[in-house]
């Protein structure tokens, strides 16, 4: 899969509730491999989540959080 194919993608939590969208992804270069997606919630709030933390990607991006687990655990900006 293409990076700009992930950019974009909505994300739902394990019950299959909207999150938000993928806008931005942090790639490890020594080993060329996705540690973390940047997922919009909202119009401002950004959530940094871990490879680790997502269950599946095919139209959407599956997580196996839910977004009350999310919005606790991970890193945000804004």
């Amino acid at each position: 899969m293409r990076a700009s194919e992930m950019i974009g993608k909505g994300v739902l939590d394990k019950n299959a509730n909207s999150v938000g969208s993928v806008v931005d992804i942090e790639v490890s270069f020594p080993q060329w491999s996705i540690n973390h997606i940047v997922v919009r919630v909202g119009l401002i709030k950004k959530l940094t989540v871990g490879i680790d933390k997502i269950d599946k990607i095919g139209d959407k991006v599956i997580l196996k959080l839910t977004k009350d687990e999310l919005m606790k655990g991970s890193s945000a900006s804004q």
